[in-house]
């Protein structure tokens, strides 16, 4: 079986549980239903994308975050937005559906200024400094920037107004795929052997849609 393209949250997905990804993924068995964070999430990116491409004013909740995303704009060089990205086998930059796209991912927003790049995802979950999604972002505009040779990626947390990322040049290229390589091998051996072992963890306590897995469970109700 060839393996399908993969994005950062596919790959992770794939990591967390093989049988779970390949029933909602591959099988496409199961279908999972969008809750109320991802549906806020998709409302936040859809407004910041109108007010920094088309000028689109914030709705009242979240102005807040007008001087952030001014900032954004009147810093210096070309600026893209919610940016549809993919790269094929060879690492090259390709067509977000082309037939030989191998990775696929959407940087919020981007800002090229000569030699240095600033790339931004916005985010509305929980805080954290798991930076693997920024660093494929950085691996493709490298890629598809060769004049790029310094890249600034950071989260935008909008429950708490702040921000956290790193800072990567183009000598670090090598490294930050070997980071990738171990799992990107296992995601390929599934798919050619067909093999998707379970993975138990917390999602299986009713979390999953998955609901014929020997390790799923309903939900605990609450005293």
């Amino acid at each position: 079986m060839t393996p399908k393209p993969w994005s950062y949250s596919a790959l992770e997905d794939f990591k967390n549980c093989p049988r779970a990804f390949y029933e909602k993924k591959v099988a496409k068995s199961v279908v999972e239903t969008k809750g109320e964070a991802t549906l806020w999430g998709e409302h936040v990116h859809k407004q910041f994308e109108d007010f920094l491409r088309d000028g689109v004013a914030l709705p009242a909740d979240l102005q807040m975050h007008e001087p952030f995303l001014l900032r954004l704009l009147n810093a210096p060089g070309t600026l893209g937005v919610e940016e549809k990205i993919a790269l094929n086998i060879r690492g090259e930059p390709c067509g977000f559906f082309d037939d030989d796209v191998w990775y696929r991912g959407v940087i919020d927003a981007k800002k090229v200024h000569g030699s240095h790049a600033l790339l931004i995802d916005h985010k509305t979950g929980k805080h954290h400094t798991k930076f693997g999604q920024l660093k494929l972002f950085a691996l493709h505009t490298f890629t598809a920037h060769p004049e790029v040779e310094t890249v600034r990626c950071e989260y935008y947390w909008t429950q708490t107004l702040t921000k956290n990322g790193q800072g990567y040049d183009r000598s670090q290229v090598p490294a930050l795929w070997r980071e990738f390589l171990p799992d990107l091998r296992q995601y390929a051996q599934a798919f050619k052997t067909d093999t998707w072992q379970p993975r138990q963890s917390g999602l299986c306590r009713g979390w999953c849609p998955v609901t014929d897995c020997e390790f799923w469970s309903p939900k605990r109700k609450r005293a």
